[in-house]
Parts: structure tokens; C-alpha cells; sequence
């Protein structure tokens, strides 16, 4: 019984996009901003997993002002990220997405799952993990500017 629940909820938060860091043990730090007794308002990773999870492939100078410089985020904003109401112009913005293939924060099938809810225009992939800026800064500027220069349709900008 245990194998079939941890198996729906697995599927669970690779559907939603959710991190799910079960298998480095209890790495999340909650803030509850709205009680004890309510659910968590904020998360981070605790310093002593960030290298592990978040900057495994990165200069360790780079992991460590990192991890002085990170702060909790919207514990809920992965899950509740919506975008509805086709009169707003989302679409009018060119997306694309850049895979992190050695990424521990978001894995693959997750990373897939983002893609099908929300499909850009583009899929790039990177050799790096959660935090390309710092594993391969050069490779993603490379990419950052081929997604700038794809055709942009009706995009409002200078032209």
C-alpha cells in the first residue's frame, strides 16, 4: 500500500511541476507567515543540501555566495501559477524553455510536465543543473540571445 501511495504522489508533483526532494531527506526550511497552525507561506532549501541539490555542477565560490544570497520563496507558487483569460495578451509574448538536464530541483519528467501545461515556442536544453547562470553561464547566454532573435509574430516592440 505505502509503494502505490508514494507512487500517486509522485506522479502528483511531477504533474503539478512541484520539487519533490524526498530522496535527499528533510531539506526544506517552512516559514508560516500566517500561524503555526496554518500551512507553510514560505520554503527554502537548508544550507547544508544547496550545494547537493541546487549547485552540484557550479564553482564553489559561485555555490557559496549563492547560498548567502538566497532567500524562502511563495511556498505555493509552482503549484498555483495560473495564467487564464485570453484577452490579456499572454500569448502575445513569445515563451520559450530552457531544460536543465542535470537538474535536481526539477527533474526531467517534471521539467516535460511544465512544457505540456504551458507549451512555448521553443525548448532549449542545457547540460547543467537548477542554476545554469553559475554551471554554464556562457552556454545560456548563447541560448538567451537565439531566443531573443526567433521570429516574434505580433509581439509588441520596436521593430
Amino acid at each position: 500500500m505505502r509503494l502505490f501511495f508514494v507512487s500517486l504522489y509522485n506522479s502528483y508533483y511531477v504533474e503539478q511541476g512541484i520539487p519533490d526532494l524526498s530522496e535527499f531527506g528533510d531539506v526544506y526550511e517552512f516559514g508560516y507567515g500566517l500561524g503555526k497552525d496554518k500551512p507553510p507561506t514560505s520554503g527554502i532549501i537548508r544550507k547544508e543540501f544547496q550545494r547537493e541539490i541546487l549547485y552540484h555542477l557550479s564553482p564553489m565560490k559561485d555555490s557559496t555566495l549563492a547560498s548567502m544570497l538566497v532567500r524562502p520563496g511563495p511556498a505555493d507558487a509552482m503549484r498555483n501559477a495560473k495564467f487564464e483569460g485570453g484577452g490579456l495578451g499572454i500569448d502575445r509574448v513569445v515563451r520559450v524553455y530552457i531544460k536543465t538536464e542535470q537538474d535536481r530541483v526539477l527533474k526531467q519528467a517534471q521539467q516535460e510536465a511544465m512544457v505540456r501545461r504551458w507549451p512555448p515556442r521553443e525548448v532549449f536544453c542545457i547540460e547543467s543543473e537548477h542554476s545554469p547562470f553559475f554551471s554554464a553561464p556562457e552556454r545560456l547566454a548563447d541560448m538567451l540571445i537565439k531566443a531573443m532573435e526567433l521570429k516574434h509574430g505580433n509581439v509588441v516592440g520596436p521593430e
